[in-house]
């Protein structure tokens, strides 16, 4: 690990802001092993610190990992590096990737300055600290092998992620570990830390049952699916978390995290003192306008809004808002063989709807979605292409304004959001996908079916594995998951460690380049980041590049 990283001192000057509370305590600089034992509250202010550094870390965790999905679609260049996640047109001086590589560390570095100040088993309160430091430093490995590293079905002995540092010297510098190395290690720093737990403080702060979720995500990714269930199991039978009503969904996102049944883990955003301004340069000013504040030019994709518009019912389409521009003028919109928005005015008559062609009047393909309603299409150019039916949208350069909100509104607040890194939703999807791969379709089904009756689908769109329509129960998982998780981080790891190709042919500036990836293959050097050219040459060298 580089010098500079383990060189950084962390300040606790806003940890106030996470606590809730007036912490008079000394700054980090003046904290020393005698001192943390003669100071009270010392220990656990080291401890809010690790936490606060988080609000750091997690609007580049949210570039990096959900930009290159499919369920986003930027409507502009920029020269933001963000476009550069976003297109995977990697470069090696990535400033949004160097500040998640250096954010991580600077964690990691704090976890183990910590640890190496304290003894397990010298009380509870002790035990519980250490053991909520060892879930963050997995957490933090966890992403950072899946950034950098390939996915775990893709040789994982020889790959190489990142480098493991473990201990508190400033001055250790370490090569890139295997992806198999940084997997054991996250496994080790969480089966221990399931052990140490003592107590639970809530939903911001490291639990057992954080420990046992993100156990199950990793056995998931790397295909220890008897384990998968098994710790999917003790997070659902534990009874500290529900899932949200169908009528309460948007809650993941609008309610504080304490105040959300289903969140496991969250990273803490404090109303009007965080983002004062409403949150100009936050994750979801990008996907929204929200009283006047915010960019909004990141839009809902394409192959997203088909997904999660077959059925009227389906809640999570409330983390959509189309701008309109025109109340009065019904647009049945399409895409073009050249991937951009176009439209015909409609008129609707009952369940159908009429477009003039030529001076011809015709009318929309409609067929049936099974459950009580309809999906719509249009034939132009001899191809029929599905139509999404709307009022007149807005548009920048061309793509349609369809902001997302999942990402904002928290408390009434523009842009506030604490992100979710965890929730309830996903254990049950961690467990279908599991069984789907051992073999339990109908077990697969289930789960994801409890998924779908929350979101307000109808007995008709449930699955059964009689109306699979030659789709596999991965694939049905999976599918869910996008529609479920989406702008959540998850997107891009599921698609590429299930071996499946990342399909971006729908509307977006990720289509400008010359050598454009309209798809992506999992076996695409791009679909890991470039180590920041500033951290290899801090290593004098012993860092190594990805292809």
């Amino acid at each position: 690990m580089m010098k500079i990283i383990n060189k950084i001192l962390y300040g606790l000057a806003s940890i106030a802001l996470l606590a809730g509370c007036s912490l008079d305590k000394e700054p980090f600089t003046a904290l020393t092993n005698e001192s943390i034992e003669n100071t009270p509250g010392a220990l656990e202010a080291l401890n809010l610190g690790n936490y606060q550094r988080l609000k750091s870390w997690v609007e580049n965790w949210h570039r990096v990992t959900e930009y290159p999905g499919d369920n986003v679609a930027l409507s502009g260049t920029t020269t933001d590096n963000l476009f550069y996640n976003y297109n995977y047109q990697r470069i090696v001086n990535n400033g949004r990737v160097n500040s998640y590589w250096e954010n991580s560390y600077r964690i990691i570095a704090g976890v183990n300055s910590l640890l190496a100040q304290v003894e397990e088993g010298t009380d509870a309160a002790t035990d519980q600290i250490i053991a909520e430091n060892l879930y963050l430093r997995g957490m933090m490995y966890f992403y950072l092998v899946n950034v950098f590293g390939r996915p775990y079905n893709q040789d994982p002995t020889t790959n190489l992620a990142v480098p493991l540092q473990l201990s508190a010297d400033p001055f250790e510098v370490n090569a890139r570990n295997t992806v198999a190395e940084v997997y054991a290690q996250i496994e080790q720093d969480l089966l221990r830390a399931e052990q140490l737990f003592t107590n639970y403080r809530g939903n911001i702060y490291g639990s057992i049952y954080a420990a046992q979720a993100l156990l199950a995500r990793v056995y998931l990714y790397t295909g220890d699916n008897a384990s998968a269930i098994e710790y999917a199991n003790k997070v659902l039978n534990a009874g500290q978390f529900s899932l949200l009503s169908g009528a309460n969904y948007t809650q993941i996102a609008t309610a504080a995290p304490e105040n959300n049944p289903e969140t496991i883990f969250a990273i803490k955003f404090v109303q009007d003192i965080d983002y004062p301004d409403n949150g100009w340069y936050t994750i979801g000013s990008m996907y929204a306008t929200i009283d006047g504040a915010g960019w909004g030019e990141m839009y809902a994709s394409r192959s997203y809004l088909e997904e999660v518009r077959k059925y009227p019912e389906d809640v999570r389409y409330n983390f959509i808002r189309p701008v309109v521009v025109n109340e009065n003028e019904l647009h049945a919109y399409y895409v073009t063989d050249n991937y951009q928005y176009a439209s015909v005015i409609v008129t609707q008559n009952g369940s159908d709807y009429m477009y003039t062609d030529g001076g011809t009047t015709r009318m929309l393909t409609k067929r049936s979605n099974g459950a009580g309603a309809y999906q719509y299409f249009i034939t132009i150019a001899g191809r029929e292409r599905s139509v999404l039916i709307d009022r007149r949208l807005d548009n920048r350069n061309g793509h349609l304004k369809y902001f997302i909100l999942k990402c904002s509104g928290q408390q009434g607040q523009a842009h506030l959001w604490s992100p979710v890194i965890l929730r309830l939703s996903e254990m049950y999807l961690v467990r279908a996908e599991a069984n789907a791969k051992l073999g339990n379709t109908a077990a697969a089904l289930e789960d994801v079916n409890v998924i779908r009756r929350r979101a307000g689908i109808p007995a008709g769109g449930l699955w059964t594995t009689a109306n699979l329509d030659g789709k596999t129960a991965l694939d049905v998982v999976l599918a869910e998951r996008k529609l479920e998780f989406a702008w959540e981080g998850h997107r891009k790891f599921d698609v590429f460690r299930n071996g499946y190709t990342l399909d971006r042919r729908y509307p977006g500036t990720h289509i400008a380049n010359t050598n454009s990836f309209l798809t992506v293959e999992p076996s695409s050097t791009a679909i890991v980041e470039f180590i920041p050219e500033q951290q290899i040459v801090l290593s004098n060298g012993i860092l190594t590049q990805n292809q």
